[in-house]
């Protein structure tokens, strides 16, 4: 979970993603990077969560995709 804060302070992430950053997580919870970056990507997903702040999700999920190659 320490990876997850770090990104969302890295990606200055608001209130409101953090929270669908944490309703994300138990779904894709694991042991490497490939489910931090499922669980943005699930992130998006959050009920309620505007358009704007769904494509962030997913943005940033692909930055963090991007970090492993």
């Amino acid at each position: 979970m320490t990876t997850i804060r770090n990104f969302n302070r890295q990606f200055a992430l608001d209130k409101t993603e953090i929270q669908a950053v944490d309703w994300a997580w138990p779904f894709e919870s694991g042991f490497n990077l490939w489910n931090v970056v499922n669980t943005y990507t699930r992130a998006a997903e959050f009920p309620g969560l505007n358009a704007e702040s769904s494509h962030r999700m997913q943005r940033v999920g692909g930055q963090i995709l991007a970090l492993l190659k």
